[in-house]
């Protein structure tokens, strides 16, 4: 597999997240997963979304993201993912980051 997408095609994403405290009450994260893509050499997001981290398979000790991006609307060119995990009952966060080219 590489990092090469059709526009008609989605791109799967696949990330484990370790060790959010869980919620006394409900024995689930407390967080949030952002997304964010950017065309390469540029600021601007292009998309940029969040979910709720006890929204996303399994429980605190370890959160399985799974999104299918549509990537109909991008042109052709370079772009990054930015995936931001937040962690609100320790104020921690983690980034992961992959480039990906659209054709």
């Amino acid at each position: 597999m590489d990092n090469t997408f059709h526009r008609n095609e989605k791109m799967g994403i696949y990330l484990q997240v370790y060790n959010f405290e869980a919620d006394e009450k409900t024995r689930k994260p407390e967080g949030t997963i952002r997304y964010e893509v950017t065309r390469k050499g540029s600021d601007d997001k292009l998309l940029d979304f969040s979910q709720e981290a006890d929204q996303a398979t399994g429980g605190a000790s370890q959160i399985v993201v799974e999104q299918m991006l549509p990537l109909q609307n991008l042109e052709p060119g370079q772009y990054n993912l930015k995936i931001t995990a937040t962690d609100k009952k320790r104020n921690q966060t983690v980034t992961q980051a992959a480039s990906f080219t659209v054709i």
